[in-house]
């Protein structure tokens, strides 16, 4: 494969035809670079760099990835298409961008009419999700895609998941011998532990396994397998026991690990363990230092210990000890196979399947009549996040795009972002496109960041040759943009390095230990910039102009809600309030949501009294034991209790979920209560986040019964987020 050098982009000059990757780290304005190219298109513009003619609104296919982007997309072309129309009338503009284009439009009048019409019909304009272009695809072209019958669009497939897994579960697992079960009891305690670890692999094209295991393995089989396998290993030891010391003794192994403390708590620990019945497939961990590639490598002078329990104990630990990849094989090759049957049976189609449905009916017999009709109605089209495809959605833009005549196609994404997998990314799926797409540029500029910064992230990640571990996926350094040259950093009048590195001195440490030193580290830094701000000491400056440094001003980067908790815990010993907010995780999964689902379960059967006594046992609600025990004892206040919440059910239905809430919170001074705690703010927020989820979903609810089972599964599933046609549900 051969490297392609980037040419840097001129939104003005950039040939439209044929194809074209543009390579654009964040801050380098390829929002902007998009509503320069979507005007030259609209136009003509370009000179012999144009389209051979100009595109209306609704042949100018744009795909991007989320409804939101969506949304924010059609707006900034619509502003742009507005912003240089005005120009056309005024023959001037300010704007750098929009007074270059004005030089090149020849007809000024008929330039505007035409954009008149364009920013009319924007709201008709092809902007879609790359699900949205699918489904739109199919209905126009039913005949070509062999969708000749109407089918319900399923928004979200989880229901059909869990019962598909729940009646696999009870197929598989039900029948086995209390052995075996007991082994998938120790890698599942149920139908739905095995649902969350297999769900994203239930969505998208069926993944290919690279050690498939055979058709025709059974668990009862791989079971009676393993505990053959470990047994042999067993009655090899318990043969050798009495020679292994002075074996491993007399050899030239590295006597500083094989010391006359630890060889002799090695045997006798393994040598208990052959004893024993063979009930599980765990090991010792010290069975690994009898393995005989170990002892290989722990000689380094001397003779070798041979002998067969040390091959027989390498080719142990090379088997897989684990029901897992079995049950996952199966699982998945079933539960889609379930799923996809009743969504057969009941005429209904996932996002995902439109997405098959389209890739296949590109690749049949019969395919080139949908491509040239897709090609015919968007003889453009433009792919942003395209670091985000996988195999089949690049599959389907291929075949209708790359070297066609008379049509172009414009990928736009940032390639570093193809490591993230969590995001649906796939970066061998970027990097064939990378080789068959000659033409790449690259936008190389940063808009957003000071001088420093854009040094110092160079400087790093120019020290070693392939920092994200393929040459294909190079870092391309960026320049900052002239006006930010005034942006830095000062405390007490000394500029601060844009990048800094924090070092523990020593050995290595634990996980937890560094996470908590350096958790304190970071707070204590934090305090010393506000104090300083607060004193007038620590200065944001642009240029000649520069305020304090406020609270609001800093973000702490972490891995995970864990690893926030310990930075939350370390500021707030500080008192420096905090809030965690996430695109990952899922505010479904925390704590708040489950009380919030008892509380609603509550209110919407008042009558149920496990229900109400589920409700007032949440943190949310705040009532102590001794007020709790005290309405066990006291039937009028109970009574009043029920009362209120019936009060709460008829605002429900006759105002909506969140009002309903509202009055709840501020009724019980929820969060008076909660800005008193710590970590109040952010549960708090968690709170209202979710009322606003509740009011979005119950706009598409039949019913507040129906409204609650939502939150039920959203908390059962709350990483599938993402799926939901509410574009930001579950995540903040």
């Amino acid at each position: 494969m051969t490297d392609v050098t980037a040419q840097p982009l001129d939104p003005l000059s950039l040939p439209l035809f044929g194809e074209r990757l543009i390579e654009a780290s964040a801050g380098t304005g390829k929002t902007f670079t998009i509503a320069a190219l979507y005007l030259r298109l609209l136009l003509g513009l370009g000179g012999e760099n144009a389209f051979p003619r100009p595109l209306g609104v609704e042949e100018l296919l744009v795909v991007t990835f989320t409804e939101a982007a969506t949304e924010e997309l059609r707006g900034r072309i619509r502003a742009n298409i507005h912003e240089l129309r005005i120009a056309c009338i005024r023959n001037r503009s300010k704007n750098p961008l929009i007074q270059s284009l004005l030089a090149q439009i020849a007809d000024k009048q008929l330039a505007a009419r035409t954009l008149l019409l364009a920013e009319q019909q924007m709201d008709e304009a092809a902007i879609f999700t790359i699900h949205g272009f699918c489904q739109r695809m199919l209905s126009l072209n039913a005949f070509e895609s062999g969708m000749l019958f109407e089918q319900q669009l399923l928004e979200d497939e989880s229901v059909l998941r869990r019962h598909a897994c729940a009646d696999f579960w009870r197929r598989h697992c039900y029948p086995l011998p209390k052995p075996v079960a007991q082994a998938m009891s120790e890698e599942w305690s149920g139908p739905e532990a095995l649902l969350k670890d297999i769900n994203s692999w239930l969505q998208g094209e069926q993944p290919r396994l690279k050690q498939p295991p055979a058709d025709d393995e059974t668990l009862l089989a791989r079971h009676e397998k393993i505990i053959s396998a470990i047994e042999g290993v067993k009655a090899q030891w318990r043969e050798a026991a009495g020679e292994l010391a002075s074996l491993i003794g007399d050899s030239g192994v590295d006597k500083r690990s094989y010391s006359s403390k630890n060889l002799p708590n090695w045997l006798e620990i393994i040598g208990q363990w052959a004893q024993l019945e063979t009930t599980t497939y765990q090991l010792p961990e010290a069975l690994a230092r009898f393995s005989q590639s170990t002892l290989e490598e722990k000689t380094k002078k001397g003779e070798v210990p041979r002998h067969s329990l040390f091959a027989a104990i390498e080719a142990l630990l090379a088997e897989p000890l684990t029901l897992r990849d079995l049950v996952i094989a199966r699982a998945m090759a079933e539960i889609r196979y379930i799923v996809q049957q009743e969504k057969r049976r009941r005429g209904e189609l996932g996002f995902d399947d439109m997405l098959s449905r389209l890739d296949e009916s590109l690749h049949q017999p019969g395919g080139d009549a949908l491509a040239t009709a897709i090609r015919g109605r968007f003889p453009v089209a433009m792919i942003d996040e395209f670091q985000d495809t996988d195999p089949q959605q690049y599959r389907i833009f291929r075949r209708l795009y790359i070297k066609q005549q008379g049509t172009a196609l414009l990928l736009i994404g940032d390639p570093k972002q193809a490591i993230y997998a969590f995001r649906g990314a796939d970066i061998f799926t970027y990097m064939k496109a990378r080789q068959e797409v000659s033409a790449h540029y690259t936008l190389d500029t940063n808009w957003r960041s000071s001088p420093s910064m854009i040094q110092g992230v160079n400087t790093l990640f120019q020290q070693v040759e392939n920092p994200f571990l393929f040459r294909q996926i190079p870092f391309l350094p960026v320049k900052s943009a002239p006006r930010n040259g005034g942006l830095r950093f000062t405390v007490r009048g000394e500029s601060q390095a844009a990048v800094k590195m924090w070092l523990q001195p020593g050995d290595g440490v634990g996980v937890s230990d560094y996470q908590q030193a350096m958790a304190a580290q970071c707070a204590r830094q934090i305090r010393d910039w506000l104090t300083a701000g607060q004193r007038g000491d620590a200065l944001l400056w642009q240029g000649d102009d520069s305020r304090p440094l406020r609270a609001s001003d800093m973000t702490i980067l972490v891995r995970s809600r864990g690893e926030a908790a310990i930075v939350r815990d370390a500021l707030g010993a500080l008192n420096i309030p905090s809030v965690y907010l996430s695109n990952r995780d899922s505010v479904f999964a925390t704590v708040e949501a489950r009380e919030l689902l008892w509380v609603l379960q509550a209110v919407l059967t008042p009558e149920i009294e496990t229900a109400m006594r589920s409700a007032i046992a949440t943190g949310m609600l705040g009532l102590d034991a001794q007020i709790i025990e005290s309405l066990n004892k006291d039937e009028l206040a109970w009574d009043n209790l029920v009362e209120e919440f019936f009060g709460y059910r008829e605002q429900w239905l006759k105002r909506g979920v969140m009002p309903m809430l509202r009055a709840l919170i501020g009724a019980r001074n929820i969060a008076e209560n909660l800005l008193a705690t710590p970590g109040g703010e952010r549960r708090l927020t968690d709170i209202l986040h979710i009322s606003e989820l509740l009011q979005e979903a119950s706009a598409e609810m039949e019913s507040e019964h129906a409204l609650v089972r939502w939150l039920a599964q959203r908390i059962a599933e709350p990483e599938q987020q993402r799926l939901q046609p509410a574009a930001a549900a579950g995540k903040r």
